[in-house]
């Protein structure tokens, strides 16, 4: 229990370094830069506050897209050593792209950014990256059992890991096609309840 809660204590402070880094980076940015997020998070905002048509289909395939493409990536690493680096790396870099959204929100709109940025990470955004935090944990745990049996000579019952490891793949991809569809057809309807925030 107490390797549990280390493990889950490296990985959470792992994302809150990422978070941070993402929110100090959205305020280090260029002139250049800042105009081009800038640019981007108004359109989105005002899309949604002006009713523009939105494509629900496309933006639900884009989101199974790339959520797929995280979790399976994040799965197919813990098959082997270099997983052990790697998918830190993918959930600091969620993470800090989660911060630097957040960041980029608030300079923009102020304090309404603040509940903005909530309603755009909530719940969709959240979730995934509760997913992915679970995912590395165990991918983690897959990489240091095969680092065991080959730099330490240690045995395990393979295939009942991979049985369990395939299983936990299978709920993490139910658990995000949830997550889609409620950042596809939840989080703009959200964003439109507190769309007077948006000037």
């Amino acid at each position: 229990m107490e390797k549990l809660k280390k493990k889950y204590l490296f990985l959470f402070i792992i994302i809150i370094a990422g978070i941070i880094m993402g929110v100090l980076f959205s305020n280090i940015l260029s002139v250049s830069d800042e105009k081009l997020v800038y640019t981007k998070l108004t359109l989105f905002f005002n899309n949604l506050k002006d009713d523009v048509p939105i494509d629900f289909i496309a933006n639900l395939l884009t989101s199974l897209k790339n959520n797929f493409i995280y979790l399976i990536t994040i799965w197919i690493l813990g098959l082997s050593v270099i997983g052990l680096i790697l998918n830190n790396f993918i959930l600091f870099f969620k993470s800090f792209v989660l911060g630097f959204s957040i960041g980029s929100i608030i300079n923009i709109y102020l304090y309404g950014g603040l509940v903005l940025s909530f309603v755009y990470v909530f719940p969709s955004i959240l979730i995934n990256l509760f997913i992915y935090t679970i995912m590395v944990y165990y991918a983690n745990n897959f990489s240091l059992c095969l680092f065991n049996v080959l730099f330490r000579k240690k045995e395990y019952k393979f295939s009942k890991l991979i049985i369990k490891y395939a299983k936990l793949l299978g709920y993490c991809a139910i658990a995000l096609v949830i997550s889609s569809l409620l950042e596809t057809f939840l989080t703009p309807f959200l964003i439109k309840l507190f769309s007077f925030l948006i000037k």
